[in-house]
Parts: structure tokens; sequence; C-alpha cells
């Protein structure tokens, strides 16, 4: 991968794919992480939020250099995770997405702040949608723990749709662009605008779809507002 091909591919079509960057001992070590954690009460049967804080070991993930080459390039050396997350997708929990964007961000408290809406708790951490321009300085990392095609509720996206603001669920229905499904190897990573249009569909394969994604930002919050961290 040469940075500047995956600067265009991230500029122009707001996402981009990679073969696998986690080799098969780091992905069997985070497979046990999640399950033992899963195990134990943290989250529900298919996935959990704050998946870098409750399964600190994991953390050193935003760090590796790997990581660094698909954030630095696009938001800078200054940044941070600011969201984390795990879903799996198995024959007991499994799920269709709609079409949508990625409008939400968490927040350590609540401070009432222009331009900053929609306030609501998750797993009793704050959240909010900020302005656009927020988003569009963030990178989301999808980090492949299995296989992931078609026949297995991997994401679809629509190209292009990041670099057009904030689309209202009218403006989305209407899209006519060719969706791409993502299909990632395990240990592969899927890097994405949050603002890219994305939805999946339920798996038809009664196997694990093991993800864990984290955002990323380098930009402060305006206010006294901060990032809620993992």
């Amino acid at each position: 991968m040469s940075i500047e091909t995956y600067r265009q591919a991230i500029e122009e079509r707001g996402f981009y794919q990679t073969e696998a960057v986690l080799d098969r001992d780091r992905v069997a070590a985070l497979r046990e992480a999640a399950r033992s954690a899963l195990s134990c009460g943290q989250g529900k049967t298919y996935g959990m939020r704050r998946f870098l804080e409750i399964v600190p070991a994991a953390r050193e993930l935003c760090f590796l250099p790997s990581i660094r080459a698909l954030v630095e390039p696009i938001i800078g050396a200054d940044y941070r995770p600011v969201l984390s997350l795990f879903f799996d997708k198995n024959k007991q929990a499994n799920w269709k997405v709609s079409w949508h964007q990625d409008l939400t961000i968490a927040v350590r408290e609540r401070i009432d702040t222009p331009g900053f809406s929609s306030w609501s708790l998750k797993d009793k951490v704050t959240h909010v949608q900020p302005p656009t321009k927020v988003i569009e300085n963030m990178l989301t990392l999808r980090i492949h723990l299995d296989d992931t095609d078609a026949d297995n509720g991997a994401l679809r996206v629509i190209p292009g749709t990041h670099s057009r603001g904030r689309l209202s669920v009218e403006k989305i229905r209407v899209l006519k662009e060719q969706p791409v499904t993502c299909c990632v190897p395990s240990g592969g990573i899927l890097a994405m605008r949050p603002l890219l249009v994305h939805s999946s569909q339920k798996s038809r394969n009664p196997l694990h779809r093991r993800i864990i994604q984290i955002e990323f930002a380098a930009e402060p919050l305006s206010n006294g507002l901060e990032w809620y961290g993992a």
C-alpha cells in the first residue's frame, strides 16, 4: 500500500480495505479476550460498547505501526481513540442495519454547546451529535477477527457519500450509486470515514462475524467538551 494511494482512496471513495494486517496469534488473542469479557457479563451476547476500556490489553492495537500507518496519514500523528465497539453476528444474534451515516460521538459529560444536539446515554456514557465538521475529521477502523463476506453480513458502502455532508433519511433512501460489499479477511481492516453511507445484511452463515470498531480523532472539542476516550 502506498500512502498516496491510500489517501486518495479515503479522500475520493471514503474507504479503503486492507488484507490481513494482524497475524493469527494476535487475532486469536483478541477473540479470546472478547469471549472472556462477554462471559463475565460485560456487554451482550452480540457485542459491547467501550471495548478498549473493558479489554485494556486491546488498547495497544491503536498504536501498532500497522494501525499508525492507516490513521496518521488521514488525521495526523496526534490522534487518539475516542470510541470503541465490539460486534459479533452469530446464529444466536443476527441482525441487519439499514443505510445510514455514523453521526454520534461519546463525550465525558454533557455541556450544552451550539451545534451539538440529540444528547443521549448509551451504556451510561453521554453521546451527542456534533457539528458535521467534527465528524468529517474523524476516521473509523473496523478490525476483522473473522473472514467477512456477503454471506456473513459484510459491510456495504456507497462510495463517495462521505463528502456530501450530513444526509437526511430521505436523501439516503434515493441514492442511486451502486453499493460495494467490503469483503475483508480475518486480520484485515476496513478504514472509512464515519459519514460514508453504509449498511449490512443479516448473516446467511451460522459462523461468527466478529469486528472491533475503533473511531479516531485528533482535534479537541469546543466549549470544554471532552472526548470520552475508549
